[in-house]
């Protein structure tokens, strides 16, 4: 296949997983959402088998993780089987393991990336035409709008606060920089290390619509449990987007973006956040260009037959490494032919999703 050097980097960050943890490293804090399946296996077949660790079912997590690894999977190699953590990840595995996002610094961590949950972190793309304006054409606002997701309290962890985190400690003179939390979530599963007063002062509950926050030249964009959900769309609009250094990545090779390049750095604590906006206020034609770059990094991923052979490519080293092989009775195997052709359909819908995601960022 011809692929590109950019595409045959990509195919080689997809798959370092495969090589493995270092020997002196044991697995950490591996997810309880790992599902281990056949790439046509019906959901209730699934579901029985991974009754003990999924007693209520799969609920959502299955049409975003499993079912679209299936799908991707159906189109590859249907007979085989696989493991697929359908979560926001940041862990190691003791086996080969298919991932929407883990840790850029962990690259040999057994996971193995694949495009997951991809409505909720592509899906605005399809609208993103509708919206946007020349850079020329926004005001001069710093806009954030997002969930308290990620680490909030560190409770002994040697992990640093989120990003997130600090929005809450901003207190800012200059009424151009406006991030404020539009949702106040997973709190109530510990005590954060910061007053909740502060953060229900940061709060907005009626947050900022698509077009709203695209009306600004420059979008913060922080990390929540995994990657920045945003980021997609942030990249591929003509605004600028400013961020700190990516600790998570995902298909979309977050760790590839370069900064300076793709987008305006910031320090992870935001104390920086006043220095780099006045900056951005005096370099108009360098954020202009910036936003330029994000777009065309963000189109090498919506060429819909490149992204089938990549697909291809990863799919098969990750069969060709794993040894997971789950055995079905003849009567399964006849109910995973159906549902073969319906994860199939779904494949095709999600190439012409490309096609449309394409359209949808318009001109650059």
């Amino acid at each position: 296949m011809d692929f590109t050097d950019f595409d045959r980097r990509r195919i080689e960050l997809y798959v370092a997983g495969l090589h493995g943890a270092d020997h002196g490293q044991s697995a950490r804090d591996v997810p309880r959402d790992t599902v281990i399946c056949g790439s046509c296996e019906t959901r209730s077949s699934i579901e029985r088998r991974n009754v003990d660790r999924f007693p209520k079912g799969l609920g959502a997590v299955y049409s975003a993780y499993v079912r679209q690894a299936q799908a991707l999977f159906s189109f590859v190699a249907p007979t085989s089987s696989f493991s697929v953590c359908a979560a926001d990840n940041r862990s190691r595995f003791l086996n080969p393991t298919i991932v929407k996002s883990r840790l850029v610094a962990d690259r040999n961590s057994q996971g193995v990336l694949l495009p997951l949950d991809r409505n909720r972190h592509w899906g605005e793309l399809l609208h993103l035409s509708k919206f946007d304006r020349p850079f020329d054409q926004k005001d001069d606002r710093l806009v954030w709008r997002g969930a308290t997701t990620g680490v909030f309290n560190r409770a002994g962890l040697s992990v640093d606060y989120s990003a997130r985190y600090y929005v809450a400690l901003q207190n800012h003179k200059n009424a151009n920089i406006d991030i404020k939390y539009n949702k106040i979530v997973q709190l109530d599963e510990c005590v954060p290390d910061i007053p909740i007063e502060l953060i229900k002062a940061h709060h907005d509950p009626q947050g900022l619509s698509l077009a709203q926050q695209m009306a600004s030249k420059f979008l913060l964009c922080l990390e929540g449990n995994d990657v920045a959900t945003a980021l997609k769309w942030m990249m591929a609009s003509n605004s600028t987007v400013i961020m700190p250094t990516p600790t998570c990545e995902t298909w979309f090779c977050e760790g590839e973006l370069v900064p300076w390049e793709h987008y305006v750095p910031i320090d992870n604590d935001l104390s920086n956040i006043e220095d780099v906006y006045d900056w951005c206020l005096t370099n108009n034609i360098r954020c202009r260009e910036i936003a330029q770059n994000g777009k065309r990094f963000i189109s090498k991923f919506l060429s819909v037959w490149n992204e089938a052979n990549i697909i291809r490519e990863v799919i098969n080293c990750y069969v060709n490494s794993s040894d997971i092989d789950v055995h079905f009775p003849l009567r399964d195997r006849v109910f995973q032919a159906g549902n073969c052709v319906g994860l199939q359909f779904r494949f095709a819908r999600f190439l012409a999703s490309t096609v449309l995601m394409r359209r949808g960022i318009g001109a650059f």
